[in-house]
């Protein structure tokens, strides 16, 4: 009996077996891929820039492995369900996490891209010269960082993102300003958001310094 490769199975056109014994080679075929793949996103998240590589579809797909296994699992490849039911519904599984953009560095970098590119225009349009245009690791590593964490949520979603391009519109400065333990003070034409900011630089000065050693 003949197998399939994982490329063949993915293809929408793509007739999956009726019988058990050939949906357990597809089973096996994609469960051993998404595992390799796991183990990629794993390492991924080590490198700088790619830190959230265990978020979205990494983390999709632990939760559908410990629906299926138990919460000591973390692979996909591991004995099929007994009924063929079940056995189709974890392939769908396992599809779903292979299909998806962010189980890939290069679908993690388009979707960062896809939203800096998203954020820049619409930012732009809004502030003009207060936004300096941000890259897609500039994004990642600002996700990441603890700075982003600590603000409080009342600030809103846009001071959060004027915080990351003032970082790197005013790197410079603003290292200099928590270096000798001065307040930090970025002037932009919006007052209400420049006041915002400046508070938000000098409440959290640690992070900020954090943050700017990681986006040289």
């Amino acid at each position: 009996m003949k197998g399939y490769s994982t490329k063949q199975i993915l293809d929408p056109w793509f007739d999956m077996p009726d019988n058990y014994a050939e949906l357990e080679k597809v089973y096996r075929t994609l469960a051993k891929s998404a595992d390799q793949r796991l183990v990629r996103l794993e390492r991924y998240a080590d490198e700088k820039g790619f830190e959230t590589a265990k978020e979205w579809a990494y983390a999709r797909a632990m939760h559908d492995i410990k629906q299926w296994s138990g919460d000591e699992a973390d692979r996909f490849n591991v004995k099929p369900p007994a009924s063929k039911t079940d056995l189709l519904s974890k392939i769908q599984d396992i599809k779903t996490f292979l299909e998806s953009k962010t189980s890939t560095k290069v679908g993690i970098v388009s979707v960062y891209k896809r939203k800096a590119d998203s954020l820049n225009k619409t930012m732009r349009a809004e502030y003009g010269d207060d936004w300096t245009d941000v890259t897609w690791k500039d994004m990642a590593q600002y996700f990441d960082s603890a700075l982003y964490d600590k603000i409080d949520k009342s600030y809103g979603s846009k001071t959060k993102m004027l915080v990351m391009s003032q970082i790197k519109k005013q790197k410079k400065e603003i290292a200099d300003d928590i270096k000798q333990k001065k307040d930090v003070h970025v002037k932009l034409d919006d007052e209400e958001a420049q006041i915002k900011i400046n508070d938000i630089f000098n409440a959290y000065p640690k992070q900020v310094k954090a943050l700017l050693k990681e986006s040289k």
